[in-house]
């Protein structure tokens, strides 16, 4: 009875410890390959979110080295600029509905 309880014990205390281990470790491992800087693929493959997949060759054509497949972040969404010129606006002051 008292092996039992000792061998669970031990069994909950490993599990443990490799949840805490596979936890702790960084979703993206830096790297950075001709200037590009980014991620390590993941073990399956894919990228880590916020994360896209880019082929990285060497800066020079005539250059002979490898191509690295990379994980790069995501570039933000483009921000809407305002109009440079204000509306126009027709004899009353109120703006122009064909613009």
């Amino acid at each position: 009875m008292m092996g039992r309880l000792l061998l669970a014990g031990w069994v909950i205390a490993v599990a443990l410890l490799s949840l805490n281990a596979a936890a702790s470790e960084p979703a993206c491992k830096p790297v950075t390959h001709y200037g590009v800087s980014g991620c390590e693929l993941l073990p399956d493959k894919s990228c880590p979110a916020g994360h896209h997949k880019q082929a990285v060759n060497p800066p020079n054509l005539q250059m002979m080295g490898p191509t690295f497949l990379m994980c790069v972040p995501n570039k933000p969404a483009a921000k809407e600029e305002p109009p440079k010129s204000p509306p126009k606006t027709d004899a009353q002051g109120s703006p122009d509905p064909k613009n």
